[in-house]
């Protein structure tokens, strides 16, 4: 078979990884949900209702959803966090007990090469592919992802949590994966500091007293002021611009031309701003001193994609609970990290690795699974208005977050409202210089927002010198 050159994806640290919420994660963690197990013992036709294959469904008919005891095969998967799907495949094979999901471990940070490399020299690839937010543009432009609204798939995109659709889109607007689950991104906040120096800890409070940048900045000067320049409104410049590159959903990519002033001039100028008013912390994100800041009583916001809650904030403030909740960033809400699943073209057992996909990331009772596993959001709409919506259950962290629905804010409030785009293999680009110029940017206060802007494309092109940066 001809396979086609793939240029090999600059390689992203490891440390960074919690920058895109890896899906699953701790298994520590999350086996402290206190959720309500769902019961094993459902019925063929409770399971036929939550797959949406019963006859009066819209979803598609498949073999596989009508008759899963007949259905056979092989499935691989290459996974870096293995435990965690095994659950799930553990689940999938009370109901399709014919058809063998192997979840192969593959290193995080080997996870691209060894795919891109296996891919070029025609060794043999997995069936279900993962996609890390890291690598995802560079994965589907690779064009080895099936479009997931054709047969033998026919996935209905109306049923996604519609964030998601942009996100597991190319750029031509095809749908290649499934999100392992909904990553709308929030403000995590102290409940103690918001009173002390906001004068409320309530969510939608303290979001309004927030609801922009330039808001921000007024509310960071009032902080400084009363607290003689002690308390900070955020611990490093980086979750600023992280935060602000996310929001600016702009169409930057043209071919071989990228268009870095567009992308980047807004969010630079909003993160200099912050620096230059000294409300943010001084601390290099993903440093140990900005993980041990979770704990510390001087910076008041956090950023807080879904997944945040319970692998990032409770693990590195162990006796916060309570003290904790999530509001609406200034500017709404962005995409903040997330992974996603496709289908390898040619998968030689495309049904099974669909039924598995389907089964647990896009039903009913897949999402109930996700939830109570994992505490995951699904990306499938209907569960949330299901018998299985987790909206009047007690998350996992929620008692941590002082009692708040984290669930409604996330699925509710947030993904609603999320900024998304489709993935390019400049995304990651963009995220490689974004880590390596930040401290620079928080050093040298020589810097201004154009002169950050020239550093920004500089690095840009060093690293893509085939294509026109502007």
């Amino acid at each position: 078979m001809k396979r086609k050159s793939v240029s090999v994806v600059l390689a992203t640290a490891m440390l960074a990884s919690v920058l895109y919420g890896c899906g699953d994660g701790s298994s520590d963690q999350k086996a402290e949900n206190s959720t309500e197990q769902v019961s094993q013992e459902n019925t063929e036709g409770e399971v036929s209702d939550a797959l949406g294959a019963g006859e009066e469904s819209d979803a598609p008919e498949t073999e596989s959803a009508a008759n899963p005891e007949d259905l056979t095969g092989t499935v691989v998967i290459w996974d870096w966090d293995g435990g965690t799907q095994q659950k799930y495949v553990d689940k999938f094979n009370e109901v399709y007990p014919n058809v063998n999901i192997e979840v192969q471990d593959v290193a995080w940070d080997d996870y691209m090469t060894k795919l891109q490399t296996s891919y070029v020299s025609g060794m043999d690839l997995p069936d279900i592919i993962l996609g890390e937010m890291a690598w995802r543009g560079t994965l589907f432009e690779m064009g080895i992802c099936d479009d997931l609204e054709e047969a033998p798939y026919n996935l209905d995109r109306s049923k996604m949590v519609a964030s998601s659709v942009p996100l597991v889109s190319d750029q031509d607007g095809n749908i290649l994966g499934l999100e392992m689950q909904v990553t709308p991104a929030g403000f995590a906040y102290k409940r103690d500091l918001a009173k002390e120096y906001l004068g409320t800890d309530d969510p939608a409070e303290v979001g309004a007293m927030i609801s922009d940048w330039d808001a921000f900045l007024e509310v960071g000067k009032q902080v400084s002021e009363k607290s003689g320049g002690k308390v900070k409104m955020m611990v490093s410049l980086g979750d600023v611009l992280l935060s602000t590159i996310g929001q600016n959903v702009v169409d930057y990519v043209d071919g071989d031309k990228v268009d870095i002033t567009k992308k980047m001039t807004k969010p630079l100028e909003t993160t200099i701003k912050m620096r230059d008013a000294g409300i943010i912390g001084n601390v290099e994100m993903y440093s140990a001193s900005w993980y041990s800041a979770y704990a510390a009583d001087e910076y008041i916001f956090y950023e807080a994609g879904s997944w945040c809650p319970p692998l990032v904030i409770a693990k590195n403030d162990t006796e916060g609970e309570g003290n904790w909740a999530v509001t609406t960033p200034p500017d709404g809400s962005f995409n903040l990290g997330g992974t996603t699943l496709s289908i390898y073209k040619d998968s030689e057992n495309k049904e099974a690795a669909w039924a598995y996909l389907e089964f647990i990331y896009f039903s009913e009772l897949g999402g109930s699974y996700m939830y109570d596993l994992t505490g995951n959001y699904s990306c499938y709409q209907p569960y949330y208005e299901s018998e299985y919506s987790p909206m009047d259950k007690e998350g996992p962290v929620d008692k941590f977050f002082g009692g708040q629905s984290l669930v409604k804010y996330y699925i509710e409030e947030a993904a609603p409202n999320a900024k998304t785009a489709p993935q390019t293999k400049y995304d990651a680009i963009i995220n490689d210089v974004f880590q390596a110029l930040t401290p620079k940017y928080m050093t040298d206060m020589s810097i201004d927002t154009q002169k950050a802007l020239e550093l920004f494309i500089e690095e840009v092109q060093v690293k893509v010198p085939e294509a026109e940066i502007q």
